[in-house]
């Protein structure tokens, strides 16, 4: 539902791989350009601030970050987010999709998003979550986004015409 109501035909979303399978697609549907980033083992499968920096161009409207990462399980450290979000604060027609689904599924150290460490972000940050993984819930798929008004109101009304139910089981 973000990429729909955040999208317009042409913007571009960069997405570091490996990601989850349908980040591109959801752009495909929202006439977005997915704009890959490969974050290599030598990195720990994440995105540096230069190579997000690279990355954006005047058509960029939205950067996932998903920690932890699914496929990966990498999580961003705290100065990596916010050695992240220095790069974001240049370039203010870029939001971020925080994909947070996975916060629950870890085993060390406090967690960290975009938000979190970057408070002058909340305006462009839309946190992604859900109880599906924190309540062995998988595939039921159970989710809530947070972040600014009107963008979360635009996903509500997209929402509440494609889904009428959580699940067919509950």
């Amino acid at each position: 539902n973000l990429a729909l109501a955040l999208l317009n035909k042409g913007d571009e979303v960069i997405i570091p791989a490996p990601f989850w399978v349908s980040y591109p697609d959801m752009v495909i549907i929202a006439e977005g350009t997915p704009v890959i980033v490969k974050c290599g083992e030598e990195q720990h499968f994440k995105i540096t601030p230069e190579q997000l920096e690279a990355a954006i161009t005047p058509n960029t409207r939205l950067v996932v970050l998903n920690s932890p990462s699914n496929p990966t399980g990498m999580i961003y450290s705290k100065a990596e987010l916010e050695a992240l979000a220095e790069v974001l604060r240049r370039h203010p027609q870029v939001f971020v999709a925080s994909d947070d689904m996975y916060e629950p599924i870890r085993w060390e150290d406090e967690f960290y998003n975009i938000a979190t460490v970057a408070p002058d972000l909340y305006d462009r940050t839309i946190v992604l979550n859900g109880v599906s993984k924190a309540y062995a819930m998988t595939g039921w798929r159970i989710g809530y986004a947070a972040g600014p008004a009107k963008i979360i109101g635009a996903m509500k009304k997209i929402q509440s015409q494609s889904t009428s139910n959580p699940t067919s089981i509950s």
